[in-house]
């Protein structure tokens, strides 16, 4: 049976990914904040990691009998008055993993949930590129996914802060819809609103494919693996 760890798994995406790999007969070991354990249900779960990524002998320890790494850390502007930073949330927890992966005898699969448009720069997006740019120069069999909008409104799970993803009015019917002009099918599939439930399927089949992806995968790929799965 395959055991995956996921870090950020009191986050939008991983709040989701955790109960739906177990229900898809994965192992699962939660990444879980020492600060966010109290708020959070997957604090009390058994199988919980309950450590900062930046202690490496608590992350070796949990890492031993794990075959694949989801990353779906990251951070919002608005928590930053409590310390958060793109370089400490969005940034470092990579760094952090894929050296304990590359530490691993047998080195993981690694799936990272980036952002749609991250690209070499400053802001939100730069750093999510820099992040993407540690995985992408590890050596580790990979898969790097960049997710439009994210959308939990479905979601039977809460992220830690208690703030549902929601996708602007009408952004996933407009966008959809120009998806039936000639041409433009791939890009409305990039572009418009996707729920943390199709994010999580595709990265249940992607730890199952096992495949290294040089390509970076966006809502055309996630689609379509999730309906796969």
């Amino acid at each position: 049976m395959t055991t995956v760890f996921v870090a950020g798994a009191t986050g939008a995406v991983g709040s989701a990914l955790v109960p739906l790999l177990r229900k898809h007969a994965f192992q699962v070991i939660p990444h879980v904040r020492p600060k966010t354990a109290a708020k959070h249900s997957l604090g009390k779960d058994p199988e919980a990691l309950v450590a900062d990524l930046s202690d490496p002998a608590k992350l070796d320890k949990a890492l031993e009998r794990v075959q694949a790494i989801v990353c779906s850390v990251g951070t919002m502007r608005r928590r930053f008055a409590a310390g958060d930073t793109y370089d400490s949330s969005d940034y470092q927890p990579v760094v952090q993993l894929v050296e304990a992966a590359l530490r691993m005898q047998q080195r993981p699969y690694f799936v990272l949930v980036s952002a749609l448009g991250a690209r070499a720069g400053s802001g939100y997006l730069g750093w999510k590129f820099k992040a993407e740019e540690v995985v992408r120069k590890s050596g580790l069999a990979q898969a790097i996914l960049r997710p439009s909008v994210l959308d939990s409104t479905g979601s039977k799970q809460e992220a830690s802060d208690g703030k549902p993803r929601v996708p602007p009015p009408l952004m996933g019917a407009l966008v959809k819809g120009f998806g039936y002009l000639p041409g433009l099918k791939g890009l409305s599939e990039d572009l418009r609103p996707i729920p943390v439930e199709v994010v999580g399927e595709a990265i249940a089949r992607l730890i199952q494919e096992n495949k290294n992806h040089a390509e970076v995968l966006t809502g055309r790929q996630l689609w379509t693996l999730a309906k796969a799965h």
